[in-house]
């Protein structure tokens, strides 16, 4: 009689050899539960696009639905510095990108704040000056001693706006846990503006983003004249006040 030894334990991380058959049947009825047909799964996304086409040319769709009029997109030959700050619910993140002359290439620098629980309920002045405050010790930590031009900004703000001018948001109700008054119905631009001031801040705001889920669905979207209101001129490009 041969002796084969101890079986060696299952050569592959994840190996189900040793799984008893009773378990392994179980094992798929449990996947068969969560597996989607590719057509139900289109069926699925016609639908959701279906909902987001709804939010933009009807009030009181499933889900609601903002114009942002962004009607153009990078050319991939834009040079030079910029800032980029997001806020999140959670976080507050900034990046530096410089886009040198070699199209497609570029350099980050990019640094993440925790937003404070208290700052969530606190004053419109505190939540300013905080981001602000933020952005002061990005500049001073990564350009202390330069002598810096001015630094054009994008700002990510990730709450339902209505949006006239690249540079302009009238936040329309908060989210993610924010409840600062003063804020809602009000452009979150001047305040902001303000606040960089007092810090002689070498930062232009450009443009502000008014990025949430639906908004991602839009700039990923052809334009439509359904997506559109009625107007004799073309709609609002990338232009500021």
């Amino acid at each position: 009689m041969v002796h084969h030894g101890p079986r060696k334990p299952p050569s592959r991380k994840g190996s189900m050899a040793d799984v008893p058959k009773n378990l392994l049947e179980q094992i798929k009825k449990l996947e068969e539960q969560f597996t989607v047909e590719p057509e139900k799964l289109k069926e699925i996304v016609e639908r959701f696009q279906s909902e987001l086409t709804k939010g933009l040319t009807k009030e009181g769709g499933t889900i609601p639905m903002n114009p942002t009029w962004c009607m153009g997109f990078p050319s991939g030959h834009e040079t030079g510095t910029f800032l980029a700050l997001d806020m999140g619910g959670t976080n507050l993140r900034v990046c530096e990108i410089n886009l040198p002359e070699e199209k497609g290439e570029f350099d980050i620098t990019q640094s993440k704040y925790k937003m404070p629980e208290e700052l969530k309920t606190g004053t419109a002045e505190e939540l300013w000056a905080y981001i602000a405050d933020c952005l002061q010790q990005f500049i001073e930590y990564h350009h202390e001693g330069e002598n810096l031009g001015k630094l054009p900004l994008g700002f990510t703000f990730s709450y339902p706006a209505t949006q006239d001018y690249i540079d302009h948001g009238v936040l329309q109700r908060w989210t993610k846990g924010f409840d600062i008054s003063g804020v809602e119905g009000e452009d979150v631009v001047p305040p902001f503006e303000a606040a960089l001031a007092e810090r002689v801040s070498p930062i232009t705001i450009l443009s502000i983003i008014l990025l949430t889920a639906h908004r991602v669905y839009q700039l990923s979207s052809p334009p439509s004249s359904t997506t559109q209101p009625e107007r004799s001129s073309p709609p609002p490009t990338l232009t500021t006040r």
